[in-house]
């Protein structure tokens, strides 16, 4: 990873936390595609943030981070002229030559490559350059992030689970083409945002725009005995960042929801007031993607009943404030509850209270 220095640093730091960003630098310098996304705005984007862009492209040039522009369509050549009085751009045909030849020659020159189709779509255009040129692409939208018929950005659109009705009239259909890729190419990360927040975008877990994903496969298991144990124990340590310190919470939980790859997981254990989420886990390359609200719906959809404790400086507490009835802090936790009866809060408190750490401390 690169070195960065002071201004660098204040910049990112303005944008989102260190450890967000630092994670998401590693990553993209670590991977090997020609570029590390592909941008694709829109005619709007350009005519009102050629210049916004512009800085932004040459803040990632000196992340070492190269990205490509497609233009595609009739409007390929306005777009094109407007980006030409950047001195930033270097641009060439998407017919004529290798892409990730001329990628790795604009960035030999320090210029951001920008890849233009007149003659063909979107569509047709990602379909060549996917995966293998990049394995990210970011619509950039004059509008932003998508938003539902009531006004609300949508952090995410699940392609294959929810009904496209019930967002905006959209001038493009970018549901519809996300489908279509990730049907072909399941890997890629798709996100529509604004040319503002293009940084914010891509630095930080929760984004500035929507994340296009197929929706995750979620397993209810109500027996350890269908778990794979390894597995779920890796999950847990990873994402506490913490080592067990025994395993024998694993046996008391009533029902374990468990994304298929191992991602994420939610652990309920039985508890007279409702189900004490006991661990409630997402791996930190699934972060950002919606797994989980993905595993909170699904833990919802099936138990009204539920109660959690968290440490007060868990960062995810602001979440979970959202999600919960009512909360109440008392020593280094914070007790949240969803569904409680009254009557059964105290008891709830104080459950949380006495019960042992399952982690080491450091």
């Amino acid at each position: 990873m690169i070195t960065l220095n002071k201004t660098i640093r204040l910049f990112l730091d303005s944008i989102g936390r260190r450890d967000e960003y630092e994670f998401y630098l590693k990553k993209f310098q670590s991977e090997d595609s020609a570029c590390f996304a592909l941008l694709c705005p829109d005619p709007g984007s350009i005519e009102a943030g050629a210049e916004v862009l512009a800085f932004d492209l040459h803040f990632l040039l000196r992340l070492d981070l190269v990205p490509a522009i497609l233009l595609c369509g009739p409007e390929a050549g306005v777009m094109k002229s407007a980006l030409a009085s950047e001195p930033v751009f270097a641009f060439q045909k998407l017919e004529k030559g290798d892409p990730a030849q001329f990628i790795q020659q604009a960035r030999g020159s320090h210029k951001v490559p920008v890849l233009t189709a007149r003659e063909e779509s979107l569509e047709s255009a990602l379909k060549k350059l996917l995966p293998n040129v990049a394995r990210r692409v970011h619509f950039i939208r004059a509008a932003g992030g998508l938003r539902s018929t009531a006004g609300d950005l949508l952090p995410y659109v699940y392609t294959h689970k929810e009904n496209f009705q019930l967002l905006e009239s959209l001038e493009f259909d970018y549901p519809h083409l996300a489908k279509v890729l990730l049907d072909e190419m399941p890997g890629v990360h798709l996100s529509v945002t604004s040319p503002i927040n293009l940084l914010q975008e891509i630095f930080t877990v929760k984004g500035a725009g929507t994340l296009f994903r197929r929706g995750s496969a979620i397993a209810h298991l109500e027996t350890l005995e269908k778990v794979d144990r390894e597995r779920l124990i890796r999950l847990l340590e990873a994402s506490f960042g913490k080592t067990l310190a025994n395993e024998a919470f694993l046996e008391n939980t009533a029902h374990f929801y468990i994304e298929q790859d191992y991602r994420g997981a939610v652990l309920l254990e039985e508890h007279p007031a409702g189900l004490y989420l006991s661990k409630f886990a997402v791996g930190r390359e699934a972060r950002g993607e919606g797994l989980a609200m993905e595993l909170w719906r699904e833990v919802c959809r099936n138990h009204d009943a539920l109660f959690w404790r968290s440490n007060k400086a868990n960062p995810f507490n602001s979440w979970y404030d959202k999600q919960a009835d009512g909360h109440h802090g008392i020593g280094k936790w914070q007790v949240f509850w969803r569904g409680v009866p009254a009557e059964a809060i105290s008891g709830i408190i104080s459950y949380c209270c006495d019960r042992a750490e399952d982690f080491l401390n450091d």
